[in-house]
């Protein structure tokens, strides 16, 4: 418990001292919350046109010779940040069995999501993958392109989003179809 904390202590000085722009912080959305949910965005963008085009667009530095290994990386974390709602989930699982077809979309949507855990758990395990992810790119590829990254992210644009806020009937709906079909 006390490297991860460690941990996350350098992480957010090197975020807080890199020079890496974050975006304005909502007060309702806390900043380390707000991180970990750009960096998503970015995992999955970069991930979603690295599969489609073969290249890295909107490279924050990195050079042919660690492009495997940074590829790696961000499918390992985007692995951790999606743990309970990717594709092979039990949420998932249960929104595509044919067996629940008799339910109304609105009662599998809200069955389904009920596999995730509390949402404060799920914030806490956000923040903890984004500093795991942070510190990652720092001791593999070095502060520098953490930087780069940090000021990309906050423009990255991605289909998929966290589950890291309540979710009324149809952002359930939407969320759930965009992970799970």
């Amino acid at each position: 418990m006390r490297r991860t904390w460690l941990t996350s202590a350098i992480v957010v000085m090197v975020v807080t001292n890199s020079g890496g722009g974050v975006a304005a912080q909502s007060s309702l959305t806390p900043p380390l919350l707000e991180s970990a949910e750009a960096s998503f965005r970015y995992i999955t963008s970069t991930l979603q046109t690295f599969r489609t085009t073969g290249r890295l667009v909107n490279n924050p530095g990195i050079d042919g010779a660690d492009l495997e290994a940074f590829i790696e990386v961000l499918e390992t974390y985007y692995g951790e940040f999606s743990r309970g709602f990717n594709s092979d989930s039990a949420m998932c699982r249960f929104y595509r069995d044919p067996e629940n077809g008799r339910m109304t979309i609105e009662e599998k949507a809200e069955l389904s999501f009920s596999f995730l855990a509390g949402l404060e758990y799920r914030r806490d395990r956000y923040i903890a993958v984004d500093a795991e992810f942070q510190q990652t790119i720092v001791t593999e590829f070095g502060s520098i392109l953490l930087s780069n990254i940090n000021e990309r992210k906050v423009a990255s644009t991605s289909n998929q989003q966290l589950p890291a806020a309540e979710f009324d009937e149809a952002a359930t709906i939407n969320f759930i179809d965009s992970v799970c079909m």
